[in-house]
Formats: C-alpha cells, sequence, structure tokens
C-alpha cells in the first residue's frame, strides 16, 4: 500500500465515523451501510505502519513578499516553485543515472512533483511533501528526491563559501544540466529582487540578501562553468559499471579519471575495453580555478585505434 492509499483509507475512516456519530443506534438500517464500508477500510489499514511524510520549508524573502508574513505574489511564487521543482527533478534524474541530454522534458518530471501542504512563516514561503517514499528509492533505502533537495542545498552552500575545488566536485557529481536548473532557480529570484531559504532534514540555508545571491549564484553561470568536448588516446585502466566512473591512461602518461553517463549493461560493455588502446571523447568540465572533470555520455564515444587504423585504410 502506497502513502496516498492509505491517506485515502484513513479520511474515509474519519469520515464515516462522523457520520456515524449522527445516525441515532436504534436507526439500524440506515448505519448498516456505513458500518460495512467502515469496518473495509479499518481493515484495509490494519497493521499497516506508513513512514512520515518528508517534508521541506522553501522560504522567500524580497520584493515579491508582502510584509513579513502577509503574503506573496502569486505570479511570482508559482513560477518559481516551478523552477525550483524542475531543479529537483533534474537531480533525482542525475541520482538514478538517468541521461539528462542537453533539452528536452527532464525524465520523470511528473513522478517527482511536490505537493504544497502548508505555509511557512518567519518570512513567507511553502512547506512542501515530498513524493511517496515508498514508491520513489534510489538504492532501495535512500529516497531519490530528499537526497535532490539535499543536493541542493548544498549547491547553495558550496557556491557562498565554498572553493573552487569544492565546487568541481560537486559538480562532479551532479550532470551540468542539472546545475543549470539551480541556476535557473537562482536567476529568477535575482530577476524579481527576492532570495530563498530551504529547510530540510535538520538543516537549514538562507541566502541573507540578494546581493549575496547574486554574487553565490554567479559562480554557476556559464561563462563560471566552462564545458568543452576533449578526446584522447590512451589505454582503459578501469571501469565501474555500477559507480559510473572510468580511468584512462592518456599516451602522455597522465591518468584521466571520470563519470559515465551509461547505463549498468553499457558500463559492463565498456569494461571489454579496458587494457585496449582506444580514442575516448568527453565532456571537459572546468569551474573557475578547480581541476578539470571529466564525463563520458555515450559510448559512440569510445572506439579503438585498430577501428580508426581500418577506416583509413
Amino acid at each position: 500500500m502506497n502513502h496516498a492509499e492509505y491517506l485515502w483509507y484513513s479520511s474515509e475512516i474519519a469520515t464515516l465515523e462522523n457520520l456515524l456519530k449522527e445516525i441515532p443506534e436504534q436507526n439500524v438500517i440506515e448505519r448498516l451501510g456505513f458500518e460495512s464500508r467502515l469496518n473495509k477500510a479499518r481493515e484495509a489499514i490494519a497493521g499497516v505502519t506508513m513512514p512520515v511524510p518528508h517534508r521541506l520549508k522553501l522560504t522567500f524573502r524580497g520584493e515579491p513578499v508582502i510584509g513579513e508574513t502577509h503574503g506573496i505574489y502569486a505570479e511570482f511564487a508559482g513560477q518559481a516553485l516551478d523552477k525550483f521543482t524542475n531543479a529537483v527533478t533534474a537531480i533525482v534524474a542525475n541520482l538514478k543515472g538517468k541521461s539528462l541530454g542537453t533539452k528536452g522534458p527532464i525524465h520523470e518530471k511528473q513522478q517527482n512533483q511536490l505537493l504544497i501542504v502548508g505555509s511557512a512563516l518567519g518570512s513567507f514561503g511553502f512547506e512542501l511533501e515530498l513524493p511517496d517514499a515508498t514508491e520513489s528509492k534510489l538504492f532501495e533505502e535512500i529516497h531519490a528526491t530528499g537526497e535532490s533537495v539535499k543536493k541542493i542545498q548544498t549547491i547553495f552552500q558550496v557556491i557562498t563559501d565554498g572553493t573552487d575545488e569544492e565546487l568541481s566536485e560537486l559538480i562532479d557529481e551532479v550532470h551540468p544540466r542539472a546545475v543549470t536548473k539551480v541556476y535557473e532557480f537562482l536567476e529568477f529570484q535575482l530577476q524579481h529582487e527576492a532570495w530563498c531559504g530551504l529547510d530540510f532534514d535538520g538543516h537549514v540555508f538562507r541566502f541573507q540578501s540578494a546581493e549575496q545571491l547574486k554574487k553565490s549564484a554567479s559562480r554557476l553561470a556559464k561563462d563560471y562553468i566552462v564545458e568543452n568536448v576533449v578526446s584522447f588516446e590512451g589505454t582503459l585502466l578501469g571501469v565501474l559499471p555500477y559507480a559510473r566512473r572510468f580511468e584512462l591512461e592518456t599516451a602522455d602518461r597522465n591518468i584521466k579519471k571520470g563519470k559515465t553517463y551509461l547505463t549498468i549493461e553499457e558500463g559492463k560493455a565498456l569494461s571489454e575495453y579496458i587494457n585496449k588502446h582506444i580514442k575516448m571523447t568527453m565532456q571537459e568540465i572546468r569551474v573557475g580555478e578547480g581541476s578539470p572533470r571529466y564525463i563520458l555520455e555515450s559510448m559512440e564515444n569510445v572506439v579503438t585505434l585498430e577501428v580508426i587504423e581500418d577506416e583509413n585504410d
């Protein structure tokens, strides 16, 4: 039973109990149908223990907020929530090893919708409930949407007071397109002279001003995170299909370590190239002064040098 079904039965029980309170005990025939429905609903969830839903608080300050807690402009709030959901969904897809490509719809966006369950005060914002943990899990135990929200919190923290190397390591874990979605969420706030706070799983991060947000967000901009396509010839030393990692020793004896966006099956196919002389074409990501990171996006970008030589013949 998923969380939505559990909530439906719980609501049904509460409704029927209230109805029966209004019907006198002597009206046996009138009560019969309601009592039968009530017993079935109770039986359906008997012994079922549902996890407490994961919730987060997303708050805003600045021009779109009227007073400290009075309200927020609906147009801004709707678009801001949509951009936040896009960022969460993109990172979920990345955590699940799904291809994000360079454009087009984000994988499984509908399955990762956030539910508004209340308002968050202090500044003005929303309390949001994550999708059902019984239906959306990563590695059977970790809630993918929750991990995505944590990753966004970490991005906020690192772009505010982290080093370029720390940001490079973080972006190495997150697809550049997912990072772009986080940037679009922050950029939208800047356009409206707003700044946000994110409270989840016992950790709170809040930007302190529009100026701080502007400075931090600039570290996710395209002129700060530079992407290039590069090719290396060398020997494939190792592949971890499940971790989606590889090591390549180039012809000049340098070791290039990187990640892939291959499926598990494709990763195993890549393993067949170990100790072979190959040409690998990858995305090179440089963040400010940080070290470059490498991404292999497709098996089409891996060929043996023997194949190249045959083609030249």
